[in-house]
């Protein structure tokens, strides 16, 4: 078997479910030339009137695939009109794929902005709406700017989404032909209109079509990480500061054990005793203890594995995290389960509460609301298999317009980071002494601020894109081609800015392609091979001169966590020399094989998730949509009454009492479902526990919750049976004696779901040195104990 059979194999790749195939596509770009010959004689006011008999066509036709060709043709005109650019063939391939509902492979700088307008436009003649879902609210605003004169000249309505803006503002967006916003706030105003109680309340309007850019990024990378709306502020019982205080003396091994790769931390009996010795009681794992030790196992977890300024930064006295995969800011992540209260107590800062979980969706079933779905981005076939799997799409992957010259040259590795850093320092030096621009790669905050302080050493200035600095994005990647520039940046996925060789000046340009075009530094190798290959597509865009080179030391987090010495065969420790770079094609196929098989691992990580996250998706889609008929549909309502109240007909109550009716049918189905999905949220932590008894989780799961639920549903309308009764009897009763107290305030925050699961499971059952094993009605009982003792918390 090749190393490249065994990559296959091991990784699960395969081509299922990419297409290179064009020739389908292809076959329409003749058609499609012909109109656009014909319509650059064509006057605006033609163009526009033909626009207007296209909108006319979309709503008496069942398919707008009919209109494609002249459709196409139009925006190019438009767009060399109104943007002085003209949308080359692979642009219009690519607009066919995303028309077709496909992910499309463009690499980075062959202009995915341009080519979503085509089938945008096409899309949104039927006016029933269409979302182009970004990585940021920047782009959200810049694209839709950007494209605005397009639309508009075409007779469509164009609006963007910001977060923090108002419902009228919203509304009055969402009701345009064509909306950007990201994906993450479409989702939140999704999840918020399920708790409306006043139409006025809700802001958008049925889904019809969305393409989402940065695709991977949005639909791989995110989609384990659950929105979340919540609300009903709750003040710890615990004092967390005291707890973060109390673990600081708590030294590695004497006191505490870990382990690095499955992120456990467990106390030993010395500090088990050192602890309860501080606190003053006798055992630290009573039942009466629980939450204090839950709090101390936060507060380790805090101090040991999340480390300020690589997993979060503090900005304006608020935790901030970092995203893995980009190295910027997501301003609405939390982690869950008092582990971000824990974080807040170990930077001495103000505890900001999570609340309780009104609702919540993933991001992956989220998008699968859109009847039709298509994405771009420039690293899509690496994820082939996930985006087939999980949203049923295939990949077309589209040629570049000018052939890729870009030199990526073979990694450089070392045994230790220092001689990597001096190794670094070297090579910056020697290619910022030519002129040639430097784009450096780094992984974490800390790391890219560290690499700054000692190329300024060196007499070498640099700028820093990183969490801290997002704001100046644009303007730092935008000067990152020009001569001599130095740019170090945590991720460039979903940056959103081209890098301009020699920026906007022309005889600049021309020198720096002399000097060989932008120089890509990578200083590791990350858990994905799409960031990786995202980095090194900055360079070479549109047939530019670049080159790309990676430093990777065998000291790098990624090769340590996944222990690379370990999997590395004891033959190839002796090839290894520790004062020069490793050379050996082995040592360096080892490598690949190790991101391979971690890009495996978050696979069936995330698939896991969805098998359990699909089951709580069922049950939410059954109660809200039960939930939205009597909340919009008032003859719903009536009819819903009238089975339950066979002696009054609903036709007879006034409109005071039908709406306080509603209002607490509302409620309970809104307070039942939140109670649900904590005991949902709390089983899927603990399930794990049955594995003890040689049960299989998912499926005890499915068992469990199927009954949860069904007890759920008798409860609830047991309920709403006797408070339509009171109500009829007695409607002057105020909605606050049948306990209606909705929260005064909710908020928005996404899950950094934890893909492990409870850490003491993890422990037990996937630790090899663990020596036992229990009957199932032990398992059993384990679960239900955990379960009992999270309600409790």
């Amino acid at each position: 078997m090749t190393t490249v059979e065994k990559i296959k194999y091991l990784t699960g790749i395969t081509s299922q479910g990419i297409e290179k195939d064009l020739r389908p596509y292809q076959r329409l770009l003749p058609i499609i030339d012909q109109y656009f010959q014909a319509y650059q004689s064509s006057s605006d006011t033609a163009l526009q009137q033909l626009s207007r008999e296209l909108i006319k066509k979309a709503k008496t036709t069942k398919e707008v695939e009919n209109l494609l060709p002249e459709a196409f043709a139009l925006v190019k005109e438009v767009c060399r009109r109104q943007l002085d650019m003209i949308p080359y063939d692979v642009q219009l391939i690519g607009g066919m794929g995303l028309h077709r509902g496909k992910i499309i492979e463009m690499k980075t700088g062959e202009g995915k902005t341009l080519a979503a307008v085509m089938p945008v436009y096409l899309n949104a003649l039927t006016q029933k709406g269409v979302h182009v879902l970004t990585f940021n609210d920047y782009l959200a605003k810049r694209d839709a700017e950007w494209m605005k004169p397009v639309y508009e000249f075409l007779g469509l309505s164009v609006g963007y989404i910001q977060q923090g803006m108002s419902a009228t503002a919203k509304r009055n967006a969402y009701a345009c032909d064509i909306t950007y916003a990201t994906a993450k706030e479409v989702g939140f105003d999704y999840l918020r209109q399920f708790m409306a109680y006043d139409k006025s309340e809700i802001v958008l309007r049925p889904f019809h079509f969305a393409i989402v850019d940065e695709a991977d990024a949005l639909m791989i990378d995110e989609a384990r990480n659950p929105l979340v709306l919540a609300g009903n502020l709750n003040t710890p019982l615990i004092d967390y500061h005291e707890m973060a205080t109390l673990i600081t003396d708590l030294k590695k091994e004497e006191h505490y054990q870990l382990d690095e790769a499955k992120l456990n931390t467990f106390l030993t009996e010395k500090g088990q005793t050192l602890i309860e010795k501080k606190l003053n009681i006798n055992d630290l794992y009573a039942n009466e203890n629980y939450d204090l030790l839950s709090a101390i196992n936060l507060a380790l977890h805090a101090k040991v594995f999340l480390t300020k300024d690589i997993d979060y930064v503090v900005l304006d006295g608020k935790v901030k995290l970092v995203d893995e995969f980009t190295g910027r800011i997501v301003e609405d992540r939390k982690w869950r389960n008092g582990l971000q209260t824990a974080v807040e107590a170990k930077e001495k800062l103000q505890l900001q509460s999570e609340g309780n979980i009104l609702n919540a969706i993933s991001l992956q079933h989220f998008l699968k609301k859109y009847p039709k779905l298509a994405g771009m981005t420039a690293t899509a076939q690496s994820s082939a298999e996930e985006f087939l799997d999980f949203y049923e799409l295939k990949i077309v992957v589209i040629p570049p317009n000018k052939t890729c010259i870009r030199v990526d040259h073979d990694d450089v590795v070392f045994a230790t980071k220092p001689l990597k850093t001096q190794a670094i320092l070297h090579e910056v030096k020697r290619v910022h002494a030519t002129g040639q621009p430097i784009l450096i790669g780094t992984l974490t905050v800390k790391e890219s601020e560290e690499l700054a302080i000692l190329i300024k050493n060196e007499g070498i200035n640099c700028q820093v894109l990183n969490a801290k600095n997002n704001e100046k994005e644009a303007q730092i990647v935008a000067n990152a081609g020009k001569f001599g520039a130095v740019t170090i940046s945590t991720n460039m996925a979903g940056r959103g800015t081209d890098i301009k060789l020699g920026g906007v000046d022309e005889a600049e340009r021309k020198e720096v392609i002399k000097k060989g075009g932008l120089y890509v530094l990578g200083t590791n190798r990350h858990e994905s091979k799409r960031i990786d290959l995202q980095l090194k597509g900055r360079a070479g865009r549109q047939g530019d001169v670049g080159e790309s080179r990676f430093f990777v030391s065998f000291e790098d987090d990624l090769l340590k966590r996944y222990d690379f010495m370990e999997i590395l065969p004891q033959k190839l420790h002796k090839k290894i020399d520790k004062t020069q770079p490793i050379a050996h094609g082995k040592i360096l196929q080892h490598i690949d094989v190790t991101q391979h098989i971690i890009e495996n691992r978050f696979m069936d990580m995330r698939r896991n998730l969805m098998e359990y996250t699909h089951i709580i998706e069922l049950q939410r889609n059954v109660l809200q949509s039960e939930g939205r008929q009597l909340f919009l549909n008032d003859q719903y309502l009536k009819d819903y009454i009238d089975l339950i109240v066979e002696e009054v007909a609903a036709t007879k109550l006034s409109e005071a009492t039908l709406t306080k009716i509603k209002k607490v049918i509302l409620f309970y189905y809104d307070k039942y479902w939140a109670a649900l999905l904590s005991d949902l949220t709390a089983m899927r932590e603990n399930i794990h526990f049955v594995r003890l008894g040689g049960q299989i989780p998912l499926r005890e799961f499915r068992k469990i919750s199927k009954e949860l639920f069904d007890t759920f549903l008798k409860k609830i309308e047991s309920d709403i049976e006797e408070l339509i009764f009171k109500l009829i009897k007695n409607p002057a009763l105020s909605l606050e004696e049948f306990g209606y107290n909705r929260p005064s305030s909710t908020w928005t925050y996404i899950i950094n779901d934890n893909p492990y699961g409870n850490q003491l499971a993890v422990m037990l059952l996937q630790t090899g040195n663990i020596g036992f094993t229990a009957d199932p009605i032990s398992a059993t009982l384990l679960f239900f104990k955990a379960l009992w003792d999270k309600r409790k918390s």
